[in-house]
């Protein structure tokens, strides 16, 4: 009988682009802030930020995978302000953060315990180790928070080793990266011109095997891993994966371009 896997999330950018590579391993239900259908399959409407509406679709799930995020871009569009002039887009966008990405994945959290949940898969962000450091970054460093966003995220992480710990679930955290390619917009652009080692970029197939692996890895009760494709002079590490099976298929050049790795690289 196929492992039944609640996605969170499913329309997003990273929802709609992995779940339809579960399909057929896995008995996969869809449900995000708004309904829609990914390759034929439904996706239900269910607001996080309230307990009795998560609760209700958890019952019988084996694996959560947990994507859903407060969206700068559904708020306002390409307007980047939010993220650099304190006023009321700031707090706008910080307080989407407090009720989504806080009191909705504690929402998630204790529905999937309550209901036995046994594996969950949460979506942290690389940009939790990324505050004020330009040095090479590895899993096992302090954290350092970039923005109140990457705060929120931190949250995810403890209550998920608070879960582990306390409550038995299976949890690994995934620090993604930003997903490549995208569809043209100024700030992708900006990113695409970084360096090609100090840029964050994981595709969406690295995406994908990532998750499909923290669902079906045995013998890890709790951890928290950056996930990002290789690079030429790549500062932030992703050796700690290979804790979990995991390491990028592709790296990306410096035109944006990615290819397969080598394989004496994907040995390393």
């Amino acid at each position: 009988m196929k492992r039944k896997v609640l996605v969170v999330g499913a329309l997003g950018r990273i929802g709609s682009s992995i779940a339809p590579t579960l399909f057929e391993e896995f008995d996969v239900r869809l449900i995000d802030c708004r309904t829609g259908s990914l390759c034929g399959k439904p996706v239900e409407a269910v607001d996080i930020t309230d307990y009795n509406a998560i609760a209700s679709v958890m019952e019988g799930v084996d694996c959560v995978i947990h994507l859903a995020i407060a969206s700068a871009r559904a708020i306002f569009g390409d307007d980047v302000r939010y993220e650099t002039e304190l006023g009321d887009e700031y707090r706008q966008y910080s307080n989407a953060c407090i009720e989504v990405n806080v009191r909705g994945t504690f929402n998630v959290f204790e529905a999937a315990r309550v209901h036995g949940v046994k594996r969950f898969v949460y979506a942290s962000s690389l940009t939790v180790l990324m505050g004020g450091r330009p040095e090479k970054t590895s899993d096992d460093m302090p954290r350092k928070p970039s923005n109140f966003y990457s705060v929120t995220k931190l949250w995810g992480e403890e209550l998920g080793a608070l879960y582990s710990r306390v409550h038995g679930m299976e949890v690994l955290c995934l620090r993604l990266g930003t997903p490549h390619p995208q569809p043209e917009a100024e700030k992708y652009e900006v990113w695409l011109k970084a360096p090609a080692g100090r840029r964050t970029f994981v595709t969406y197939e690295d995406l994908a095997g990532a998750i499909r692996q923290a669902l079906v890895v045995e013998g890890v009760q709790y951890g928290a891993y950056t996930v990002v494709s290789d690079a030429e002079g790549m500062i932030y590490g992703f050796e700690k994966a290979k804790e979990f099976g995991w390491q990028p298929k592709h790296i990306i050049h410096q035109d944006g371009t990615y290819s397969l790795r080598d394989a004496a690289s994907a040995k390393d």
